[in-house]
């Protein structure tokens, strides 16, 4: 459907449903700034013809990584960074799913929990491959949180995308076996002793040494500290989903593919394909996966499940390791060397977000005055409740 028909679902259902609800504040949030993103409400700024031929005033963005108006340039900007680092090797895919019985536990302890979660991941991962009987080198790995299922409904995994290979200690590259890089049993095993062991030693409020910790897993409304720990040694006999591809010739596909995710929240507005005022039609993302090709939910339900899934402020739900982190660039560029490619050098400075706009969109005119096609720039921001108001030179 056309842009803006989420905003206009909340419009219509979110003041029921937070009348209903507990909302915390990052919901609440989440929520205004989808409902008020390029209103009135949100202020406005003038952008202005360099040759003063043309003014106009257009209302502010909110700029909230779940809006599903905003973060476009950010995401091509992340693209870029990523795939100008890419290592040109095949790369594999691997999944890591928690259970669904520690979902309360993230509810409860978003920031920590995905932190935990992020490290037992690349933990496991980085000591099998460390090993010589399977690889004997570092990797290179980026890694994505996501929440959500097809239906929007909460399913906790890690994207990890892997180097099919790495450099070794001395500096030399690696090639892992395209079909076969690390045995997913022995890795789920792995990652389960690490990331229960982790959740367990975060319920105590100060480390080994004596030194009192900064952030203390909270167990969740009706549990006690013993019940999940209860939780967590029955969790240990079980067995865990962990799913390792076959390789990819490149990573590009796979980090286009994440990358629509880290910005705009869990769904696009494309794929809603209908709205009553009571009930949204949303068509699958991976319809070859189930019996048809769309659900639907009802709008007070879909509300809700889009505000579960908005992330804690200042969380990263995508980090690099291995060859990819930014502390590892002179390994980087050995394996870029290895395979051909120039060294990696970050550019200086990000790009205009204008010229971000005109990458993706090449006849995007709407940033240049009508009568002199000269760039528009922008001379006043007013911020309404954000931030005094800002004046910049034309």
């Amino acid at each position: 459907m056309r842009p803006g028909i989420i905003q206009r679902i909340f419009d219509d259902h979110f003041p029921s449903v937070d009348a209903t609800h507990q909302l915390d504040r990052r919901a609440r949030t989440a929520a205004w700034d989808i409902r008020t993103c390029r209103t009135h409400l949100q202020g406005y700024h003038v952008d202005a013809c360099p040759n003063g031929d043309y003014s106009v005033v257009l209302n502010n963005s909110c700029g909230h990584r779940s809006c599903p108006l905003c973060g476009a340039t950010e995401t091509q900007l992340w693209l870029e960074r990523q795939l100008a680092k890419e290592i040109r090797c095949p790369h594999h895919q691997i999944v890591f799913t928690s259970p669904g019985s520690l979902q309360p536990l993230w509810r409860w302890n978003r920031q920590l929990f995905m932190n935990l979660y992020f490290r037992a991941a690349w933990h496991s991962l980085r000591e099998l491959l460390a090993d010589a009987k399977h690889l004997g080198a570092l990797p290179g790995v980026i890694a994505v949180f996501q929440s959500w299922n097809d239906e929007l409904g909460e399913h906790l995994h890690l994207h990890f995308i892997v180097t099919s290979g790495g450099v070794d200690p001395n500096g030399k590259w690696v090639a892992a076996n395209a079909d076969f890089l690390v045995c997913a049993e022995t890795l789920m095993r792995k990652f389960r002793g690490k990331f229960l062991a982790y959740l367990r030693a975060a319920f105590s409020t100060h480390t080994p040494t004596g030194k009192a910790k900064s952030e203390v897993l909270l167990p969740p409304p009706g549990r006690s500290v013993q019940q999940c720990l209860n939780l967590f040694n029955k969790l240990g006999r079980q067995p865990w989903h962990i799913q390792v591809d076959p390789a990819m010739p490149y990573a590009h596909g796979a980090i286009k593919y994440v990358g629509h995710y880290i910005r705009r929240g869990p769904i696009s507005e494309r794929r809603i394909l209908s709205y009553n005022g009571d009930r949204v039609v949303i068509a699958y993302a991976h319809p070859g996966k189930h019996d048809s090709a769309t659900f639907t939910l009802d709008a007070r339900t879909f509300v809700l499940r889009l505000l579960s899934h908005v992330p804690q402020r200042g969380t990263h739900c995508v980090r690099a390791y291995g060859l990819y982190h930014s502390e590892c660039r002179e390994k980087l560029n050995q394996a870029r060397t290895y395979h051909s490619q120039p060294s990696y050098q970050p550019e200086s400075e990000p790009p205009d977000k204008h010229e971000l706009i005109h990458r993706m969109f090449p006849d995007f005119t709407a940033d240049l005055c009508p009568k002199c096609h000269a760039r528009l720039r922008t001379i006043f921001v007013e911020r309404h409740a954000h931030s005094p108001p800002q004046r910049r030179a034309a």
